[in-house]
This record gives C-alpha cells, sequence and structure tokens, in this order.
C-alpha cells in the first residue's frame, strides 16, 4: 500500500512543492510532523511499556541491545553497528522524496560513537527480501556522533555538542531516479541549528533503521519518538514481525500439543494467549495460557484431538490494545497415505533467510518437519552472544532464536514439527553432557570446547528446551537431570510412524574420559590408534535411561507400521577432512561412531524393530548402512544436508587410499564400506561433498549450495513399507527436474526390512494370520531376548532367525496369541496358522 503525499496534501489544501527538501525549514518542520501523524509511519516510544521489543513494527539486532525504558527507546549495546530496522514501511525505488526524523537525546563523549539513521538497507544476495536486509543489508548512513559531527554518507561537519542533551535530528531527500539529493538538519526548539547537504549517484530503496555504530561502550542515549514519510514510503503491513512470531506443534496418539513464541514482552503486558480453532464458519475458544516469563513462550495441549479433516487454528494475543491473530492449519492425520518427512539441520546465517531452500519446501509440501539440531549458531545475527549473566544469556538466545521462526515460521505453522536441540544451540561448539553435568566456563575453555558437562546456566538450558521442544509429547523422563536441566527425550506416533526422539548430546561422555595423548584438541583424532584404546568400557552416547526407552519403544507397536529412530548426528565417523583449511582428521569424538560400545548396543536395539535412522550435524548429506558383527548386518540411516552449511566437511576416503570394499553398482567415488578409526565398518551408499576448493563467493545463496546445503525428504509408503530418500540441494530448481537438482547417488529407496541386515541362520515355519498386518514379536526361550518385532505386511511371515533353540512368538497386540517351543524347521511348507 502507497502512502501518497501529493493525494493527501491536496485533499487538505496544501500546495505541493516540487522539491520538498528545500522548503523553509520552520515551515517544513511543522509539515512534516502533520504529515507523519496524519498518513505516515509515526511511532510515539513514550506510549510504550517498559520492554526489551520494541514492536512489530521493528525488528532490533541485536535484539537484546534495544529496549523501551522510563518513557524512551533506549540503546544499551557496543556492537560495530547495531539496526533498529522499521519493517512496515519501507523505501519503494523510483522517483519520489521521503523524510525522517526523531527527537532524541545523547551524552557528548570523546567517542566516536554515532547515531542517526540507515536509510536504503538492501542485501545484495537477496535485494528484495527484508529478513535479509536486516541481518545483510547496508545503506547510507546518517547522523550525528558523540564528539560532535554531523555526517550525511562521507560528508562530515563539525558541530557543537552543546545540544546533544535534547535534540531532532530529521532529514529530507528526494530520489530522481539516477541520484537522490539529501538535506540533513539538527534542530533544537523548532530551529535550524546545524545541516548538511548531499547527493548521492543512485536512488534509495529498501528499509530505514535507527542506528548506532561504535565498537566501544556506547554513551547514553535515548529516542522519544520516529517520523517517516513521503511519496516512495510503501506500507507492507505483511513484513512486520509478532508479537506472535510462530508457533510450532505435534499430534501424537489423539494429543494436541502446541506452543506459541512471544518476543520479551513486558511485565505491564498482557500476559495471557488464547487459543481457538474454526468449526464450520465460527471460531470455539479452547484455552487460555499464560506466556512463560522466561521462554515467552504460550503453550496449549488438547487431548482427544480426532478430526479427519484440516482444522484451521488461531493464536491471539492483545498488545498496546490490538489484538493480533496468528493462523495455522492442524493437518488432517495421513494414516493411509504415504508419510513425507522434510528432514533440516545446521542453520548457519552465512545463508540466511535460505529463501531457495524455504520455497522449495513449500513445493515439496511435506507431513513433518524434523529439524534435528543447530537452529542457531553463536555468530547468528552477525554479533557474538551473551554468556553470562542468566538474564543476558537468554535474551542473547532468543534474538539468535528468533531468526530460526522468521525464516520457517510460514511452513510450521500448517504442518507438524519435530525440533531438537543440539550443542550450538546451547553456546557450545561440541556438547558432551555427561548425563547433565554443569562445568564452569574456566574449565570448559581449558580444553577448547571438550570438557564434559553444560557450560551454560541451567535456566538458560531449560529455555533452550522449553523454546524448542515443549510442543513435543510428553518427555520419557519427567524428573531434571544432576544440576537441574530438563529433558525432552519421547515418542511421536503419526501417520502410522512411530519416531524415537532421542539425544546422543545430553548423555555422551567427553573425551577427557579416553587415556591418550594427543596432540591440539583432544577431540580431534589425528594418528591411528588400535580400537580398544578408543573405547573403554563405561562410556555413553545415549545414557541408561534412553537406551531402556528404546528397549521398551521397539516392543511398542500400537498404531504404527514402521519406525525411525531420530537423533542430532550421525552412529559413524565418516567425514575425513574438517574446517576451511580442510584438515586431515582420522576420527572425530564429536561424531556418533564414538563412543562406539554403546553406539552399537543401540544399533542392536533398533535392529530388532527394523528402525531406520534420521540424523544431521554433519554438514553434508550420507546415506549410509551400518554394521556391527558382520559388513551391513544393521540398519539404515540418512543424514540430512545442512540448511546452510558454516564449517565445512569432506568425506574423500579415496583421496587417503584407504581400503574399501562392496562399492554399490553406481560406483560414484568415496563409496562402498570403509573401517573408521572406532573399529565402525560403515557401508557408504552416497554422499554429498562440497565442491573442492571453496571459492570467494559473495552470493551467500551460492556459497551455500558450494557447500553442499540442502535438505531432505523421506516418503514412508505405510502400504508397501518402504523408505525413500532424497536430497535436495539448496538451489535446486524443483519447477524443472533435473540430475543438478539432487545430491550424486540420491534418491534411494528401501524396504522396511532392509533395516535389519542379519544373516539368518534359518527360519522358523511359515505363520499365517487370519487377519492382515498383525504385529509379530519373537523371542528366544532360552535368553528371554526379544529378536524381532514388527508388524507384518499381509497375511503371512516367514520368522528368521540367527541361533539355534527354541523361540516364543507373540502375535496381536490387545490379547496376543502367544506360541512356546518353535524351532528352526528346514521343511519349507511347514506353517502355523493363527
Amino acid at each position: 500500500m502507497k502512502l501518497d503525499r501529493r493525494k493527501f496534501l491536496q485533499g487538505m489544501g496544501v500546495m505541493v512543492p516540487s522539491l520538498l527538501p528545500w522548503q523553509s525549514l520552520k515551515a517544513q518542520h511543522g509539515f512534516i510532523e502533520q504529515l507523519a501523524k496524519e498518513g505516515s509511519f509515526f511511532m510515539d516510544f513514550k506510549k510504550l511499556p517498559d520492554r526489551v521489543w520494541i514492536a512489530p513494527s521493528f525488528w532490533a539486532v541485536p535484539m537484546e541491545d534495544w529496549r523501551v525504558k522510563n518513557g524512551g527507546l533506549q540503546f544499551i549495546g557496543s556492537e560495530r553497528q547495531s539496526n533498529l530496522n522499521v519493517l512496515e514501511y519501507q523505501l519503494e525505488a523510483g522517483k519520489g522524496d521521503f523524510f525522517i526524523s526523531s527527537e532524541m537525546g545523547l551524552k557528548a563523549a570523546e567517542s566516536k560513537f554515532q547515531v542517526g539513521f540507515t536509510l536504503g538497507i538492501q542485501d545484495q544476495t537477496d535485494p528484495g527480501n527484508t529478513q535479509a536486509a536486516c541481518y545483510f543489508g547496508k545503506g547510507l548512513f546518517v547522523g550525528v556522533s558523540a564528539d560532535g559531527k554531523l555526517i550525511l554518507g562521507q560528508q562530515e561537519k563539525s558541530i557543537s555538542t552543546d545540544v546533544f542533551s535534547s535534540f531532532k535530528l530529521q532529514l529530507t531527500a528526494e530520489d530522481h531516479g539516477g541520484r537522490t539529493t539529501l538535506k540533513l538538519e539538527l534542530v533544537q526548539d523548532k530551529s535550524v541549528v546545524e545541516s548538511l547537504v548531499g547527493e548521492v549517484n543512485h536512488g534509495i530503496s529498501g528499509l530505514v533503521a535507527i542506528t548506532c555504530k561504535g565498537k566501544e561502550e556506547s554513551p547514553s542515549v535515548s529516542w522519544n519518538n520516529l517520523h517517516l514519510g513521503g511519496t516512495k514510503v510503501v506500507y507492507m503491513p505483511e513484513e512486520s514481525f509478532g508479537p506472535i512470531l510462530w508457533t510450532m506443534y505435534t499430534l501424537s496418539d489423539d494429543k494436541l500439543k502446541l506452543t506459541a513464541q512471544l518476543p520479551p514482552i513486558g511485565k505491564n503486558d498482557a500476559q495471557e494467549v488464547r487459543f481457538s480453532i474454526k468449526s464450520g464458519k465460527r471460531w470455539k475458544e479452547i484455552q487460555v495460557n499464560e506466556v512463560d516469563k522466561g521462554a515467552y513462550t504460550a503453550r496449549f495441549e488438547v487431548s482427544d484431538w480426532r478430526f479427519g479433516h484440516d482444522v484451521p487454528f488461531k493464536v491471539e494475543y492483545k498488545l498496546d490494545g490490538k489484538l493480533y491473530p496468528y493462523k495455522g492449519i492442524v493437518r488432517k492425520e495421513p494414516v493411509s497415505e504415504n508419510l513425507v518427512l522434510g528432514g533440516l539441520t545446521c542453520q548457519h546465517a552465512s545463508g540466511y533467510p535460505y529463501r531457495p531452500l524455504t520455497e522449495n519446501l513449500k513445493k515439496t509440501n511435506p507431513d513433518l518437519l524434523y529439524f534435528s539440531g543447530d537452529q542457531i549458531y553463536e555468530s547468528n545475527g552477525g554479533y557474538p552472544i551473551k554468556r553470562a549473566p542468566v538474564e543476558a544469556s537468554i535474551l542473547s538466545y532468543l534474538g539468535k532464536w528468533y531468526m530460526f521462526g522468521w525464516a520457517f515460521g510460514e511452513v510450521m505453522k500448517d504442518r507438524p514439527t519435530i525440533c531438537t536441540p543440539d550443542d550450538h544451540d546451547v553456546f557450545q561448539g561440541n556438547l558432551w553432557g555427561e548425563g547433565g553435568l554443569q562445568v564452569s566456563i574456566e574449565k570448559w575453555e581449558s580444553v577448547m570446547d571438550a570438557h564434559g558437562g553444560f557450560v551454560q546456566s541451567v535456566p538458560m538450558i531449560n529455555v533452550v528446551n522449553q523454546t524448542q521442544t515443549s510442543h513435543l509429547p510428553d518427555p520419557v523422563k519427567a524428573s531434571p537431570l544432576k544440576a537441574g536441566f530438563t529433558t525432552w527425550f519421547t515418542q511421536l506416533k503419526y501417520g502410522r510412524v512411530s519416531f524415537a526422539i532421542v539425544s546422543d548430546r545430553i548423555f555422551k561422555s567427553g573425551p577427557e574420559m579416553l587415556d591418550i595423548e594427543n596432540t591440539g584438541r583432544i577431540d580431534h583424532i589425528k594418528d591411528f590408534y588400535p580400537s580398544s584404546e578408543l573405547n573403554p568400557e563405561g562410556l555413553n552416547l545415549v545414557g541408561e535411561e534412553q537406551l531402556e526407552f528404546l528397549q521398551n519403544w521397539v516392543e511398542d507397536w500400537q498404531g504404527v507400521d514402521m519406525k525411525v529412530l531420530l537423533s542430532q548426528t550421525l552412529f559413524a565417523n565418516v567425514c575425513t577432512y574438517h574446517g576451511p583449511k580442510k584438515d586431515y582428521l582420522q576420527g572425530d569424538l564429536d561424531s556418533g561412531g564414538w563412543p562406539k560400545r554403546q553406539r552399537d548396543q543401540v544399533l542392536r536395539v533398533i535392529r530388532k524393530a527394523s528402525a531406520f535412522h534420521v540424523n544431521g550435524d554433519q554438514h553434508i548429506p550420507f546415506l549410509l548402512q551400518y554394521s556391527l558383527d558382520a559388513d551391513r548386518d544393521a540398519g539404515w540411516t540418512f543424514c540430512t544436508p545442512a540448511i546452510s552449511t558454516g564449517y565445512p566437511r569432506w568425506c574423500q576416503p579415496d583421496t587417503l587410499n584407504l581400503p574399501f570394499s562392496d562399492r554399490p553398482s553406481h560406483h560414484l567415488p568415496n563409496t562402498g564400506i570403509y573401517r573408521d578409526v572406532f573399529g565402525n565398518r560403515n557401508y557408504i551408499y552416497a554422499t554429498g561433498n562440497p565442491v573442492d576448493k571453496l571459492p570467494k563467493e559473495p552470493n551467500r545463496y551460492k556459497m551455500a549450495q558450494a557447500k553442499a546445503s540442502g535438505f531432505g525428504l523421506i516418503t514412508f509408503d505405510q502400504v508397501h513399507r518402504t523408505i525413500k530418500m532424497e536430497a535436495i540441494r539448496f538451489l535446486a530448481d524443483l519447477d524443472n527436474p533435473s540430475e543438478k537438482n539432487t545430491f550424486p547417488g540420491w534418491p534411494l529407496t528401501i524396504s522396511q526390512l532392509d533395516n535389519d541386515g542379519r544373516k539368518p541362520m534359518g527360519y522358523l515355519p511359515k505363520i499365517q494370520f487370519k487377519k492382515a498386518n498383525e504385529v509379530i514379536k519373537i523371542y528366544h526361550e532360552p535368553s528371554g531376548e526379544l529378536i524381532q518385532a514388527l508388524r507384518v505386511r499381509g497375511n503371512e511371515f516367514i520368522p528368521a532367525v540367527y541361533e539355534g533353540g527354541t523361540y516364543r512368538l507373540e502375535i496381536g497386540e490387545a490379547d496376543p496369541v502367544i506360541l512356546k517351543g518353535i524351532k528352526i524347521t528346514t521343511n519349507a511348507a511347514d506353517e502355523i496358522k493363527v
């Protein structure tokens, strides 16, 4: 919606001058104030309550460095440049005029700290994108410096600092198409104190922002209001962000859990959020819940959710007297159709806001999303994290977390989302959680980010868990861990697929548990070691509680046909080169290939249910089959591509002359069975490496493509019990199908039963079922061990077994038929009817 200044003025009976900026200043001052109040953007900060987040019309970077306090806008940061971006009102391209002004106060100082406006903020990679402009955009700065200068682009003029206690900074501009004339004025008591006139040889379009510049600690600065108007100003309400930032929900066992994410609202703001669903043409309010004061989330639970159709929902929040609705859809559960999972991981801001990828994700229309970790990185936003005090660390996390929701909120609002935090989400490059141990920052830093334990505070970690996982089904472990950290490992049943959602970081042992001499980082293995030295007894990967959960999970087939394990990282060490210098590593203790003993235990357990494994973290995609006692005798896994790769890795064992066997029929390099330093034999079916030599590419999206960024798609066919895996490149053109859209070796389709690669010793008699698709559980009678549990496809099944002895079979669910003393048969015609 364009704000037409000339039409507005004609309606008021005001003569429209041909060149607004060069009017008499006194007349111009009153005219601008009137125009701003009547027809353009006008924000009076005195009318806002105290809060960190300003309003839906703004987005601050860093978020936590700006706030409304005591009737004014304040800045408390010290970054090189910080912007309070105006979202809803932007400058369009083309000829026209605009003005911007604000009343402010600044403490004079010898500091070169600068305050003013940035005009025409645009990102070079994605020029029309508001999110990209907020974090990567550049524009023309105009303002003042604390040591007494008036600044207009490259021009400076010395001024007296006597007026800094209270003054107005005002800019008027005329865009002539190929050039723009500007006039910057410093006003006090409605009189011009100083002015500066300039010209730039280009038009000005994009965002405008209040800006603070200066690496040193800023002197006291505050603003009372902001005015923006003119013929170039376009009203774009769709670009606002908040107060409901986004929602995430899951549906499992007919229970809906939904979390609405809000920004840091104030104590005097409303503290309730309303949740409603649409029935016919009417909205029905279901719940009203309070906003959590630490995580700024509102959570809703609805049991007995049994709708056979899509259900529109809305969450509503009242801010500053206005009701803001946020709408989405709870999808009909795909119980009789294919279930398509979108697998996403690792969101480094170097590719933010990932527009080509998010557009492709919408086109593929997955039924369910899985964000497996690293929804933030410490450097995201272009500014460092704040580790302390606790409140500052929480706000620092939230500012970066909100980038995730801004990028993917439109996709998440209309489908269930599984989201699990990983190491960077809790401000650690690597996380060895040691079962919830707390470690001091000094101890943690002493071994270069490789010490066991959480370094951030319990309140901060629990905010991370709440924002990312509170919409998941209830956790298996309700009580907190050692230091008070909450847990979130759980099971989700959706679309007749059961997902075990676990953490391979919270319980993992730290590298200092190894008694080896290693130069440099102790988690980076650069030499060959006997696998026994790297795998002493007593080390954890998922911990005993999660292992017990998985043992119970493989036997629970109520309402599901297939099983899938979701974790943060791959249970293998397959990357050979790490980092921008492409350094060779023999082994990485951060990988899920270590510790091997419990890694093997987990694979033995999930193999019993023919469970497929989905994960991320490695920054390049993999299709891989695990091995335990023999090559390829365990299940398959898909490590999905990074959304946007920061730290690059490569899997190029062929360049190192590493021995391999069983190369797939496609004969792609770096595929086949390789042994890693921990003793794991991994069958690499496909991998998607970055380009060999990373280019110096200014376009972030092209760089993301070069670094092997993208996302995964997994289609679970419940009828035929197959799993199709696709790896979509960051810049894929899905409107024009091509092999270039995917990584080499994809797609691949496997059978559900391919996730149990054991070679049978023999077979039990064929089981004939009266009822199709029964659940069968097979136990070795002498040991009582579960051998296999699954829902068969069809009316017959031949159980495979792997050692001699007798077996007990449980067939059915509510009231199972139990068969005892069943032995291997050598007669292929033997049958048992049940």
